[in-house]
């Protein structure tokens, strides 16, 4: 780990790891493992005086580092996460709801959406987006009105790089006297692209997908008029309550990083993707978006058959995909990517035909019936069923491909045999085994 300037947790555990105490305490190393975790095992403590606490301190290197995050961001402040986005999903629902509440969630969410409605009792009204064909994949959120509700949460950008219009939405949750959430777990590079400093009320951004930074790290930014103690109460709630400090490093070290060079690193990796876009036409679009905008660094390439193209990629040029469906391959460029790896990727995109596509939107298809609550459904006594006997089952678990985890039909849904038929189309086969209520 080579962090640049300005990193107080690092800062912190390498000053406390330099008295070289006797460790008689967690973790079970003690501070000695052999290569390639020589150095951060050496940072790796459990909470102790000098090295703080994620949850409970007050003021100590944790909380100046996240400090310096949420300036950089532009945000009244920032909360460490070590389980992904996933916790902080969990923890910005439960923080302004309570059990019953109905709740506005984006259609295009991630399956830790679902479960939190499950594990908090909550009852979703959805909003649908267009589809963009032949793409096949959600447009931008933009809804003309919105019904009451105690908040919406929506994704954005999704796992394809699709974003919607956040100050729009936030006039529209703002008339309601309710607060915009956001999952934008893909999205936490786009303050160093678009310049804007807009942050809802509440947002999740997962440090590891886009952010030079270890798995599993993640980080919540929010706004005015939240409930800071709730909202770290629950970060706790649906946390571990033995945080990693390499992962808490890792966010210091990655946010000194962005301090740096950040808005330059990133346009010139948007600027490589503008290039891709321009020489490749099955290269997703803004031209191809009526109600959305689109990741300057995420490519989201239309092909008939996505997983054939993905596994040719791999075996012809060694370039392996963030992700692929029926019908597209999702590649992530960072400014990581080295010149090699670049150059390889524009190499692998011209087996592709590269043949012009004419995308338009279309209406999504109607959800399906909803019979139970998502909690009635996630908890009531479930089992499994080829998906060809699912016909008129209550679904017990998210149908959700994953990737990207979107589901089709959620817990308490009831499956038909119009959504049988689109997982057909998703490579569900037959004999897929699907969760479903036993009645």
């Amino acid at each position: 780990m080579t962090p640049g300037r300005n990193v107080p947790l690092i800062s912190a555990l390498r000053d406390y790891a330099s008295r070289d105490t006797a460790r008689f305490h967690m973790p079970g190393h003690k501070g000695r493992m052999p290569p390639p975790f020589s150095e951060l095992a050496r940072l790796d403590f459990t909470e102790l005086d000098g090295t703080g606490n994620l949850y409970t301190e007050e003021d100590g290197a944790i909380r100046r580092s996240e400090a310096l995050t949420a300036s950089l961001y532009g945000a009244r402040g920032c909360m460490y996460l070590t389980g992904g986005a996933t916790q902080g999903v969990l923890a910005m629902l439960a923080a302004v709801t309570s059990p019953g509440d109905r709740v506005l969630l984006d259609r295009c969410c991630h399956r830790s959406v679902l479960n939190a409605a499950a594990l908090l009792d909550l009852r979703p009204v959805y909003l649908q987006r267009p589809i963009v064909e032949p793409f096949g994949i959600s447009d931008g959120l933009r809804p003309e009105d919105i019904p009451d509700a105690k908040c919406l949460l929506v994704t954005s950008p999704t796992y394809y790089g699709v974003t919607s219009e956040l100050r729009r939405l936030r006039g529209l949750c703002e008339e309601k006297g309710m607060p915009l959430l956001v999952d934008g777990a893909h999205g936490a590079h786009l303050r160093f692209l678009s310049g804007d400093a807009f942050v809802p009320d509440i947002a999740v951004h997962s440090a590891h997908k886009t952010l030079n930074a270890l798995g599993q790290t993640a980080f919540l930014l929010y706004g005015p008029g939240v409930d800071a103690d709730r909202l770290r109460g629950f970060t706790a709630v649906f946390g571990t309550s033995s945080p990693s400090y390499p992962l808490l490093c890792s966010l210091d070290a990655s946010r000194a990083e962005l301090e740096q060079s950040g808005r330059e690193r990133w346009e010139k990796t948007a600027d490589f993707a503008a290039r891709l876009r321009k020489k490749h036409s099955r290269l997703l679009s803004e031209r191809h978006l009526s109600s959305g905008s689109l990741d300057p660094a995420r490519l989201c390439l239309f092909s008939p058959n996505g997983y054939d193209t993905a596994l040719r990629f791999e075996r012809e040029f060694g370039v392996v995909c963030e992700m692929a469906d029926a019908g597209n391959v999702v590649f992530i460029l960072t400014p990581s990517d080295s010149a090699e790896s670049l150059s390889r990727l524009d190499s692998a995109l011209t087996i592709v035909p590269d043949i012009a596509v004419t995308a338009g939107g279309v209406p999504p298809s109607p959800l399906p019936q909803a019979v139970m609550t998502p909690r009635e459904a996630m908890f009531a006594r479930r089992g499994y069923v080829p998906l060809r006997e699912a016909g008129g089952r209550i679904a017990a678990q998210p149908a959700a491909p994953y990737p990207p985890g979107v589901p089709l039909v959620c817990p308490g849904e009831r499956f038909d045999k119009n959504h049988l038929e689109i997982l057909r189309e998703l490579w569900y086969t037959d004999d897929e085994p699907v969760s479903v209520v036993l009645e």
